[in-house]
C-alpha cells in the first residue's frame, strides 16, 4: 500500500521500505490542502515586505538585509546554487532515496512554504529512480545545509544525478524520467535546503539494520555459547529480574529462545561455574544496544513526521516565525550513544572469538590446531576480528562534542550528519566482526560432536558451512570473513534464523 505523505505516521521501516523500492508514496489530499494554504502565506508576506527570515530578508550574518521584492525568486535559485558544496565521495542511490523521501515527508507538513508542485517532483524523482548525487561530506550538522542544497538541484535542471545505472547531468536525468524540471519561487530555495534530511535518512536507514543487527547478534551468541559450553545462568529470567536494566530483559529473552533445544540449561552440561565477561555479560551489553535504538527511535521519527523549517509557515494564524527546529542535537547525542553501545557488542564478539580458542577454557585443540606445532589453525582470524574491532572502536568516538568552527550568528552545531554518517560505517566493520566469530563458533561446535544442539545453532552451522568449509589444514580465511560478511549484509543469515524460529513456534 502507498504510503500517504502528510497523513500517514512516516516510520524507520517506510524509510527503509522507499529506499529500497518496496513501497510507493503519494501526497495524501489534506497535505495538499495544507501546503496550498502556507503557499498563499508566503506569497502574501512577500507582497507586502512584511519582515521574514530568508523570504523578505537575507539569511545567516544577513538576516537583516532586504531582499528586493523583484530579486526574491533569484535569491531563492541562489540559495541552492551557493550552498551546494561538498566532498568525501557521494552517497549511494539507497541512502539518496532515504534523505529524498525524508525531506518530501517533512515538507509534506506545510512549514516550509513550498508550493505542492515541489514535493510532486520529489515523489516522482523516487517512483522513476531520479537519484541525486549528494556529497558524504560538507555539513557541520547545524542543517545538512550544504548536502540538501546538492539533493535539490536536479529539481531545477542543475547538478547530477544517477538514472538507470548512469550518472548525468541533472536536466538529462529528469527528461529521461519525464520529470519536468521546476522555477523556484521565493523561500523555496530556502525550503528545501535548510533541513537535517540525510541526517533523518541515513539514521531511519542505521536504526532499521541495528534493529536486526541487534537479534543477530543474540543469535551468533547462542552459537557460541553451545560452542563454548557457557553457563546459562546470568540471563536466567530470575537473576535478571534481580536488576532489570534497560534493554537486558529482552536481550535475555532472545537469548533464551535463540538456545531452545540446547542441554545447557541441564546443571551438569556446562563446562564452568562462571564463564569470561564475553560470554557471563552479553545480555547486558546487548541490552545496552536496545536502549540506545529505543532512545534513537523516536528522535527519528518526530523528524520524520515534523516541520522542522526555518522559518516555520503557521498558516492558521497567518504567521511566519523565526525557529531553531532545523536544530538536532538530541539526534546527535543518540547516535553517538548507539556507536558507543555499538562498540562494546562488538568488542565482546572479538573477544569471543579468542576465547573460544583457548583451549584451558574450552577443552579444545589450542587455536584448533589439529595438524602439529607446524600448523596455525584459526589462530590467526583473532587478529583480524581485533584489527576490525579497533576499526568499530574507532568510529564510537562522540561527534556532538566537536567544537564548532563558524563565525558570527551560527556559532554552534551538533554534528548530527557526522554522528550518523559514523554508525554507517561503524555497522560495515561490525559485521566483519561476527563474521570471525561465526567462523570460529561453528569451527568449535563441530569439534564438540554434539548429539543435541539448539535449532538455531544447527542453522547458523548449516548457513556458514555452505559458503565456507571447515579449517582441516592451514588457508587464507580472507575470502571466509568476506563470504559470511555478504550472508550478514544481504540478510540472508537472519532469514535463516528466523525461519528456525518460526519452525520452532510451530512445534
Amino acid at each position: 500500500m502507498s504510503i500517504a505523505l502528510g497523513e500517514d505516521e512516516v516510520t524507520v521501516e517506510d524509510v527503509a521500505m522507499v529506499a529500497r523500492r518496496e513501497r510507493g508514496v503519494h501526497l495524501a489530499e489534506q497535505a495538499e490542502t495544507r501546503l496550498l494554504r502556507a503557499r498563499d502565506v508566503v506569497e502574501r508576506w512577500s507582497r507586502e515586505n512584511r519582515p521574514a527570515y530568508g523570504l523578505t530578508r537575507g539569511l545567516g550574518a544577513r538576516a537583516m538585509t532586504e531582499i528586493s521584492q523583484e530579486d526574491r525568486g533569484n535569491f531563492s535559485m541562489s540559495v541552492v546554487r551557493a550552498r551546494a558544496t561538498g566532498g568525501g565521495g557521494y552517497l549511494e542511490p539507497f541512502h539518496v532515496r532515504a534523505a529524498l523521501f525524508a525531506r518530501a515527508a517533512s515538507l509534506a507538513q506545510g512549514g516550509g512554504g513550498v508550493r505542492p508542485l515541489i514535493v510532486h517532483t520529489q515523489l516522482a524523482m523516487l517512483e522513476r529512480g531520479v537519484h541525486p548525487l549528494v556529497p558524504q561530506v560538507g555539513s557541520l550538522g547545524a542543517s545538512d545545509l550544504a548536502l540538501c542544497a546538492n539533493m535539490a538541484l536536479p529539481l531545477v535542471g542543475e547538478g547530477r544525478a544517477e538514472f538507470e545505472g548512469e550518472i548525468l547531468p541533472g536536466d538529462e536525468a529528469m527528461r529521461r524520467a519525464k520529470i519536468p524540471t521546476i522555477s523556484l519561487l521565493e523561500k523555496e530555495g530556502l525550503a528545501l535546503c535548510s533541513a537535517n534530511s540525510i541526517s533523518i535518512g541515513l539514521g531511519a536507514l542505521v536504526l532499521h539494520e541495528l534493529i536486526d543487527l541487534a537479534e543477530l547478534a543474540d543469535a551468533i551468541l547462542a552459537l557460541s555459547f553451545e560452542a563454548f559450553r557457557g553457563n546459562p545462568s546470568p540471563f536466567d529470567a530470575r537473576v535478571v529480574a534481580s536488576r532489570p536494566a534497560p534493554g537486558q530483559h529482552d536481550a535475555a529473552v532472545s537469548l533464551r529462545r535463540m538456545l531452545r533445544g540446547t542441554k545447557l540449561f541441564d546443571p551438569a552440561e556446562p563446562r564452568r561455574l562462571q564463564d569470561p565477561i564475553s560470554l557471563r555479560c552479553a545480555t547486558q551489553v546487548h541490552g545496552a544496544l536496545r536502549a540506545t535504538i529505543d532512545f534513537a527511535r523516536p528522535n527519528v521519527e518526530i523528524e520524520l513526521n515534523s516541520a522542522s523549517d526555518n522559518p516555520l509557515i503557521l498558516a492558521d494564524e497567518d504567521l511566519i516565525l523565526s525557529t531553531g527546529n532545523f536544530h538536532a542535537p538530541a539526534m546527535a547525542v543518540a547516535f553517538d550513544a548507539l556507536r558507543l553501545a555499538l562498540a562494546e557488542v562488538s568488542t565482546m564478539s572479538s573477544e569471543r572469538v579468542s576465547r573460544l580458542m583457548q583451549s584451558e577454557l574450552t577443552g579444545l585443540p589450542d587455536r584448533f590446531n589439529v595438524q602439529g606445532p607446524s600448523r596455525t589453525g584459526l589462530g590467526l582470524i583473532r587478529v583480524a576480528a581485533r584489527s576490525l574491532n579497533r576499526e568499530v572502536r574507532f568510529y564510537s568516538t562522540p561527534a556532538s562534542n566537536d567544537d564548532n568552527t563558524s563565525d558570527s550568528v551560527e556559532d554552534q552545531a551538533p554534528f548530527t550528519p557526522v554522528a550518523v554518517r559514523r554508525a554507517l560505517e561503524q555497522i560495515n566493520y561490525i559485521r566483519q566482526v561476527f563474521a570471525c566469530e561465526l567462523i570460529v563458533a561453528a569451527q568449535a561446535l563441530e569439534l564438540r560432536q554434539l548429539d543435541t544442539t539448539a535449532a538455531v545453532a544447527r542453522t547458523l552451522l548449516q548457513t556458514v558451512r555452505a559458503v565456507v568449509d571447515r579449517l582441516d589444514d592451514d588457508r587464507s580465511t580472507t575470502l571466509d570473513i568476506e563470504r559470511v560478511t555478504e550472508l550478514i549484509r544481504n540478510g540472508t543469515i537472519l532469514a535463516a534464523v528466523r525461519r528456525t524460529l518460526r519452525e520452532d513456534d510451530l512445534r
